[in-house]
């Protein structure tokens, strides 16, 4: 399932069609979260370092994944913000677009101690000896 929220204005600027795309975006988006960081939106290059960049159009429309909810509402509401920041870094009229990826947000859940040790009695070496020699078991 994802949601999607609304673009605020389709950039047509045939400029942009030569020079925006999401390999030289992804190039930069470390350096752009840093640069978030130091302009006091820490918070901001946080919630990114969970998302992905997904597509950019010819147009300037640039997608982006957020793979957990809190992350998708928080950017959402600084969306403005977001895209000025992106468009002041990038030197380009970005429209940003952004979207909760559900099914990415079910696979990044964190797992109990039970279900750690468990997947780790099945797959580390060392943790199986210890079981089957040492009858180790988790105490939590």
């Amino acid at each position: 399932m994802t949601s999607r929220t609304e673009i605020l204005s389709d950039a047509g600027n045939p400029a942009l069609e030569k020079i925006v795309n999401l390999a030289s975006l992804q190039v930069e988006w470390n350096q752009f979260l840093d640069h978030l960081a130091r302009k006091t939106h820490n918070f901001m290059a946080t919630h990114l370092q969970s998302c992905e960049l997904v597509s950019c159009s010819p147009t300037g429309v640039l997608e982006i994944a957020c793979c957990r909810k809190f992350s998708y509402e928080e950017l959402v509401q600084e969306r403005a913000t977001l895209q000025q920041e992106m468009s002041d870094f990038y030197a380009l009229p970005l429209q940003l677009h952004i979207l909760y990826d559900a099914e990415k947000d079910a696979c990044t859940k964190e797992k109990t101690v039970f279900t750690l040790f468990q997947e780790l009695s099945q797959t580390n070496e060392v943790v199986r000896f210890l079981i089957t020699e040492f009858g180790g078991e988790l105490v939590y």
